[in-house]
């Protein structure tokens, strides 16, 4: 087994002046290291290789799992070597801020300040050492980070300025605890000269929570139990809270970690001089309360003297301020004979309860911040927890605490613990696709859990279970049940959020359940709904602050429905709202998606160069638009599906999205004959047929070519036959039938010639080079070529001239004249970065990167590779930054 001080690793660059550039980390388990972000996040001056060093034993090649620059913390993956098989995960741990011992830690890495000469190289070697020292856990608390007092001080090195730890970071910071061994707290971060050569920035691992959601690593780091550390001694147990009626704390309640560290912060860091006031605020069913109980068990130790909750809505009714305040009276021990009548004798009683010793209050529920404000603490050292679904921003001087739904990764770990281990790995899809389906929303997850432990349904496998959940229109009522023997449910805490909106609110609502959409703006709300827009906005921010919508992006300007919430408000609408005016209702939100592709991309030349303002609301809606085109192809929308695929070809062209243009034109092609519209069906199988070409699936594809030859044939479309025929000669390019593509472009070649087309025969050139190219025969290539571009030369069409140019520079670089492919390359690149075709830009650079591989310079391939995945980055086109990915990886081996 790997002793903790044998994990210390370096972590390495490769600079393209050939020097290294090293951190810290450490091996946290099999192949995985910890380390700080910046020793791996790749910058101008590195090629992006990374590799991982253990003393003399091995130096191995790293892939980046996770990388957050704002928390500075890095996952990597070493590749495989023997020694790493018994590398077991290491425990974790978190610094407790409501105590002030300090935490005695310890740290291995490899600092500048013990860097040696080594033999026969000019490069030194740094040598590994271990410091010591104490965390104060008093220390950052605002910027939830810790500090490290290392009980050492190297000197400063030789004429350098900076600092002496320069390398350190990346090292994991361990605590050693008698009972069980080491605990890993924090990784090092850096060293900010000013506050001292001995004192070390460390970032709490707790981030890993946040880093690690929904990925399969995180299951490998093993990062599910947190010890709280200083540990408290034995016998030294908290003092006994005088007044406390809380639940108790779960023991599968899955770590909010960033959520109870904020709260447990705005709660004590100010008690002395104030009494704070925190808002937790969310969806019904996301935890609130379980939330703010078990911040108030967390701090036992601050609020010794009272920690009391009462719900604002007992019995799902709402409880006036007085019935609360008897109740408060009542917990702190007060007998009912001793009250007063007087209301306000009684609030000068319940501060005085407060004022006796430090208390927390849980108040429950709040619908309503005039109901609450009464009730919250007055004088310094007491606090209150308000739980709400609204901010209640009329509560002056408190914070508020957004509750969100769990992410995957934690939804997944309460599921497993309500459940048990062994099922959720016997069954891991399963379990993963019933946390999916109930949008990581802890009240369903519970209750599908308890459900699921019943002991009529214990030996159901999850995957039966998850069918059901996958039916939509039962998923809801799936999701009832009992917890702590009370009678449970989701539709009913949604309820209670509904019932108190107003009717308009309540009808919008509704009709925002008939969206196929997961997000939405303000304008198709309206739309939907048969409403004026500005009026829509409105209801929308009441919504938004009952928590049955959430704020997506900018305030004001995106709404998103939980998905459970969705099908919630489709059950009202479906209840309430005529099968006719639904159905109107869902045709109006078809039409709002279709006016405004139509707005862009009926312009003449719109598919070739796209509309900035198109690119950009297509980014923010290509998923909706996806969802809203399979609603309409379940429900027969068949003419408005055509309307609004029609103009999407040029969309995910740009984006590279074939998958779904191969799904949304195989639907329109079916909708065209749905209601024999030759035409739509002509144009959506070229789309479909180009799609599958381009995923691989020729066999498909052959087909399609020829149904769309025989309908623009019988239509006497002539345009169409060239395109078609164009294209079906690069699909025997594809089936490695050059010979046979060249037959096809002469076909088409003649169409073209007939009708005087010479911009359609210069188009036709590049694709006959192509398969002179797969011949073998690149100076054929560059001769047709060389003919297209001195036509469009005397033509005086630019983007002719670049079509021919880029094209020739291709046979160029086949024939390995690399200088004249580069040459006749560049004025093609200075096109498109002059027009600011970002896309066009990128095929540009990839190219020229090819060409200096090939001519054996791969620094400059590099360059070439690096600028074109920025832009691709940038247009959000998730294949071709794969593709340059690759590329970028083989001109660096």
């Amino acid at each position: 087994m790997t002793a903790i001080v044998e994990r210390a690793v370096e972590i390495l660059r490769r600079r393209r002046t050939g020097t290294w550039s090293v951190g810290s980390g450490c091996l946290v388990g099999g192949r995985l290291v910890l380390t700080a972000a910046h020793n791996v996040l790749t910058d101008g001056s590195v090629d992006g290789r990374i590799s991982v060093r253990r003393g003399d034993l091995f130096e191995l090649t790293a892939e980046v799992l996770a990388a957050d620059p704002v928390q500075d913390l890095a996952v990597l993956r070493v590749a495989d070597h023997p020694s790493l098989t018994d590398v077991p995960a290491v425990r974790y741990a978190r610094i407790d801020r409501r105590r002030t011992a300090l935490v005695e830690c310890w740290a291995m890495g490899y600092p500048g300040w013990n860097e040696h000469p080594r033999s026969g190289t000019q490069s030194p070697l740094r040598d590994s050492v271990q410091v010591n020292g104490v965390i104060p856990p008093g220390s950052h608390v605002r910027r939830g980070l810790l500090e490290f007092r290392t009980q050492s001080t190297p000197e400063g090195l030789p004429g350098r300025n900076g600092s002496q730890w320069r390398g350190m970071s990346g090292a994991v910071v361990f605590s050693d605890d008698p009972r069980l061994g080491a605990l890993a707290v924090g990784v090092i971060s850096e060293h900010h000269l000013p506050e001292g050569a001995s004192t070390l920035t460390v970032v709490p691992l707790t981030g890993l929570i946040e880093l690690g959601r929904g990925t399969p690593w995180w299951w490998e780091l093993q990062a599910e139990n947190w010890v709280s550390l200083p540990r408290i001694p034995a016998g030294a147990l908290p003092r006994t809270t005088r007044h406390m009626n809380l639940d108790r704390a779960r023991a599968n309640f899955t770590d909010r970690e960033r959520a109870i560290v904020k709260a447990m912060g705005l709660l004590i860091d100010q008690l002395e001089d104030s009494a704070p006031v925190v808002v937790l605020h969310g969806m019904a069913g996301v935890g609130k309360t379980e939330l703010a109980t078990q911040i108030a068990h967390r701090l036992a130790p601050t609020f010794w003297h009272a920690r009391l909750r009462i719900d604002l809505r007992g019995g799902g009714f709402d409880v006036s301020t007085e019935a609360a305040m008897i109740e408060l009276l009542q917990a702190f021990g007060q007998p009912a004979d001793t009250l007063p009548s007087d209301a306000r004798v009684r609030g000068q009683q319940l501060q005085d309860h407060l004022r006796a010793g430090p208390s927390l209050l849980i108040l429950d529920n709040v619908a309503d911040a005039a109901r609450v404000v009464p009730l919250l603490p007055a004088a310094p050292g007491s606090a209150a927890i308000v739980t709400s679904r609204s901010e209640l921003p009329s509560v002056q001087g408190a914070d508020r605490v957004e509750v969100e739904p769990l992410p995957d990764t934690e939804a997944l770990r309460l599921f497993e613990r309500i459940i048990g281990a062994e099922r959720v790995a016997r069954e891991r899809e399963a379990a993963d696709t019933i946390v999916t389906l109930l949008g990581g929303l802890p009240l369903a997850i519970c209750i599908t859990g308890g459900n699921l432990i019943a002991s009529s349904q214990r030996r159901r496998p999850l995957s039966e279970h998850a069918e059901l959940l996958a039916d939509e229109r039962r998923r809801i009522s799936q999701l009832e049940g009992r917890l702590d023997g009370e009678d449970a449910g989701v539709r009913g805490s949604f309820e209670i959020s509904y019932r108190a909106l107003r009717d308009d609110t309540k009808r919008l609502f509704r009709y925002l359940g008939l969206l196929a959409g997961a997000d939405f703006v303000p304008a198709l709300a309206a739309r939907c709904a048969g409403i004026e827009e500005g009026n829509a906005a409105r209801l929308l921010g009441e919504l938004a602050d009952r928590q049955l919508v959430e704020v997506h992006g900018v305030v004001g300007e995106r709404y998103r429905l939980h998905d459970l919430l969705r099908l919630y408000a489709r059950e009202h609408a479906e209840r309430t709202e005529p099968e006719a005016e639904r159905n109107e209702a869902f045709r109006r939100s078809l039409d709002w998606y279709a006016t405004r592709l139509d707005l862009w991309m009926s312009r003449p030349g719109a598919h070739e160069n796209l509309p900035a303002e198109a690119i950009e609301w297509f980014a923010a809606e290509h998923l909706n638009v996806q969802a809203t085109i399979r609603r309409a192809y379940e429900t027969h929308e068949w003419k408005l599906l055509l309307r609004l695929v029609e103009p999407l070809y040029g969309l995910l062209f740009y984006r590279s999205q074939w998958e779904e243009m191969a799904a949304v034109k195989a639907m329109a092609v079916e909708a065209a004959r749905e209601v024999h519209d030759e035409s739509a069906e002509l144009a959506s199988l070229i789309h479909l047929a180009e799609a599958r070409r381009i995923l691989g699936r020729r066999e498909e594809t052959t087909g399609l070519y020829e149904r769309a030859l025989d309908i623009a044939r019988l239509r006497g479309d002539e345009d169409k036959q060239g395109w078609i025929l164009t294209h079906f000669g690069d699909l025997q390019c594809d089936l490695e039938r050059p010979g046979e593509a060249l037959r096809r472009y002469a076909e088409a070649g003649a169409i073209y010639r007939r009708r005087g087309d010479t911009g359609a025969e210069i188009w036709l050139s590049a694709h006959m080079a192509d398969a002179y190219r797969q011949l073998d025969r690149p100076q054929d290539a560059a001769r047709v070529l060389s003919d297209a571009l001195e036509t469009s030369r005397r033509r005086g069409r630019p983007d002719e001239i670049v079509w021919c140019q880029w094209h020739l520079a291709l046979a160029y670089d086949q024939m390995g004249r690399y200088a004249e492919a580069e040459e006749t390359l560049a004025p093609a690149v200075d096109f498109h970065r002059r027009r600011g075709d970002q896309a066009g830009l990128a095929t540009m650079l990839t190219i020229t990167g090819d060409i200096h591989f090939h001519a054996g310079r791969p620094a400059r391939a590099r360059e070439a590779y690096g600028e074109a995945l920025e832009l691709v980055r940038s247009l959000d086109i998730p294949q071709r930054v794969a593709e340059l990915e690759a590329a970028l990886e083989r001109a660096s081996e």
